[in-house]
């Protein structure tokens, strides 16, 4: 009786499974009727900053319904990963992302892109204009909080001879735009493949957030390029960046300024006394 009941608990079992895969592979036919097939699909494994190197730890491959892909998806039509899949996706390695990507979102090929001889700073410069660089420290380079794109005015503290009472400071250039600070360039991927020094390795690193830079390269027109090579060859002249508001177009006709119109009146008639 015993043996009875327990062949017939053995027989339960094995068609209340057959009967579940059969379930199962019924759903996943009508799945696959009403989504499609399921492809391998790269996925975000973790965070990615806007402007970050990607590399193995970005990106991981997951299993979806294709009706589920993402235009411009990086997608393999498989559904295991293979030697062709792995080096696929270890191409992706190095290339930039252009913006954030969250966790679990599809990396496409919208996302991320590669440096190219295109990009750089000849590009953008407005035909008939010029770029030139100036040297700029903590002080003269607003803190070093100017970034490409950003619009400034030019004042150059100028030595006419005399002694330094004589000094003038005036705004040689308005409105003038930003193109590059060091070798950050707006249309350009912002890095810069270093040795580590410790590990002997190469790294990269941004230059987004890169305050190191000595430079800023200034858009303007070939007769301000001349200007600005006679202002910077004077060892005796000094040169410092004010920033505008980026809505801010106004040129305004300043006068230079001398001690005598920061002092006043009756100091620069005193200085002039001491002459």
């Amino acid at each position: 009786m015993n043996n009875k009941v327990l062949t017939l608990s053995i027989v339960m079992a094995i068609l209340a499974v057959f009967f579940v895969q059969a379930y199962v592979s019924s759903v996943e036919e009508e799945t696959k009727k009403k989504f499609g097939t399921e492809v391998l699909v790269v996925i975000a494994k973790r965070d990615v900053k806007e402007m970050e190197t990607l590399n193995e730890t970005s990106f991981e491959l997951k299993l979806i319904p294709k009706r589920f892909l993402e235009p411009a998806s990086v997608f393999f039509e498989k559904k295991e990963e293979d030697k062709e899949v792995t080096k696929s996706v270890k191409s992706l390695t190095g290339a930039v992302a252009v913006v954030p990507i969250k966790k679990g979102e599809q990396i496409t090929f919208n996302k991320f892109t590669e440096p190219s001889i295109r990009t750089g700073l000849a590009p953008q410069i407005t035909p008939g204009r010029r770029a030139v660089a100036i040297a700029v420290n903590e002080t003269s380079g607003v803190s070093k909080l100017i970034k490409p794109g950003d619009r400034v005015d030019l004042l150059a503290v100028i030595d006419p001879g005399g002694g330094k009472q004589n000094k003038i400071a005036k705004t040689i250039l308005q409105d003038v735009v930003v193109l590059s600070v060091g070798r950050n360039v707006t249309n350009n991927v912002p890095r810069i493949v270093e040795i580590d020094s410790q590990t002997g390795k190469e790294k990269i690193r941004s230059l987004t957030e890169d305050s190191n830079f000595a430079s800023v390269t200034l858009e303007v027109e070939p007769v301000q390029a001349q200007a600005l090579a006679l202002v910077m060859a004077s060892g005796d002249s000094a040169l410092s960046l004010s920033l505008r508001n980026n809505d801010d177009s106004e040129r305004t006709n300043l006068g230079p300024t001398g001690f005598a119109d920061v002092l006043g009146g009756d100091m620069s008639r005193g200085l002039a006394g001491k002459r």
